[in-house]
């Protein structure tokens, strides 16, 4: 490590032990500031490496983050474990300053905040367990404000919420008929749903999932929008098939994920394990686990993704890789029932990072601040994006 990057090191050891000086202090923002000029920082680290580091690194922050801010008079304090004799030590200790001064930016734009703003942001929370049901005969039940146990019965069909967020469909053996049922979630929802064959279902904000209250036929049929993700119980007398716009997903028994939220009409299919077939009116494709079919308009591609990237959102997180700043935005505000206006051109700015799906707004808030090509500000429910 250079001497310049050695200093910055020293002086944030100062900071954690709380002896730093404001000229220390101003170095330390410089610094960041000309870190993008710096890319030969983590040259050392192969993508693999980077990415297990980063995710390492960031998890220790995003622990650390939730014991200061709920101290607003203490200097944030992180340290890393890291071994100075692991050959990555060198990078990591590169990677570790840059993720402590971001910490340090990201508490220091937290104090200055308007209180006004503090208090705006305190009333917008994340995502809950929330969904309507609507049965066969139009009746919609919201499943947030029901009670546990069974909820009501189509035929010998019974359909109860063993717990929030859990819907689970049961068959007696002998189904004189089936009828069409819809799960949806909105804006700050999400919902599990175990359909009548055992497969289950995960609904992120804003999705749908259309079926059959129990399954009869020589196949197992389900619409979609918004995006689920899906392990399908194997019946392979009776494929399952998953029908979204522009494609149809065909398994046996399989654990994948769907994105229709592009308002483009781009639709993203990830394969965790087992096999499909992604067809749309001019293709047909098989996936492997760990790929992703990408269906836009009538073309079909596939690429190598980090399945575990994908489906973060199932787990409580947001997980992005060079996601350019306006999907980034986009997500959050649908998981945080946030409308979005932007003003200006669309910016070439990535953003990278794990977020904590359980985050209070103002930290999600305090983060955009961070970002350099854009400004934003709450009116509301409501985030202005605009451009630098």
């Amino acid at each position: 490590m250079d001497d310049q990057n050695q200093q910055i090191l020293d002086i944030l050891a100062k900071y954690e032990a709380g002896t730093i000086t404001e000229d220390e202090l101003q170095l330390l923002e410089d610094w960041y500031a000309s870190f993008e000029a710096n890319p030969d920082l983590i040259e050392h680290l192969s993508s693999e490496e980077r990415a297990v580091r980063k995710i390492q690194l960031q998890e220790k922050i995003f622990d650390q983050i939730d014991r200061e801010t709920t101290s607003t008079a203490e200097m944030p304090k992180k340290r890393f474990f890291l071994n100075p004799g692991n050959r990555l030590w060198q990078a990591a200790a590169s990677l570790a300053l840059l993720c402590a001064v971001s910490l340090y930016i990201f508490k220091k734009q937290s104090d200055k905040l308007p209180v006004s703003a503090k208090e705006q942001s305190n009333t917008i929370s994340p995502g809950t367990d929330q969904a309507t049901l609507t049965l066969g005969n139009g009746e919609k039940i919201l499943l947030d404000n029901s009670k546990n146990g069974e909820l009501t019965a189509e035929g010998n069909i019974h359909i109860n919420k063993l717990k929030p967020g859990n819907l689970v469909y049961t068959a007696g053996k002998k189904v004189s008929k089936v009828y069409s049922n819809t799960l949806s979630t909105p804006r700050g929802g999400r919902y599990q749903l175990t359909l009548a064959d055992g497969t289950q279902v995960w609904l992120n904000a804003q999705s749908s999932i259309t079926y059959p209250s129990a399954f009869r036929g020589s196949s197992r049929e389900v619409t979609i929008t918004g995006e689920v993700y899906f392990e399908v119980a194997h019946n392979a007398a009776m494929p399952f098939r998953v029908k979204s716009e522009n494609q149809r997903i065909e398994v046996l028994g399989t654990h994948f994920n769907v994105n229709t939220y592009n308002a483009k009409s781009i639709a993203k299919t990830t394969l965790i394990s087992g096999s499909i077939a992604l067809t749309n009116i001019h293709q047909r494709i098989i996936l492997k686990p760990g790929e992703q079919g990408i269906v836009a308009g009538r073309s079909m591609s596939v690429k190598n993704v980090d399945p575990a990237e994908v489906i973060a959102w199932k787990e409580g997180y947001f997980d992005f890789t060079d996601a350019d700043i306006g999907s980034v935005i986009d997500e959050l505000g649908r998981w945080y029932n946030v409308d979005i206006h932007y003003k200006g051109t669309a910016t070439q700015e990535t953003f990278t990072g794990r977020i904590p799906r359980s985050w209070p707004f103002e930290k999600v808030l305090n983060l955009l601040k961070t970002f350099k090509s854009i400004q934003v500000e709450m009116q509301g429910r409501r985030l202005i994006v605009e451009t630098k």
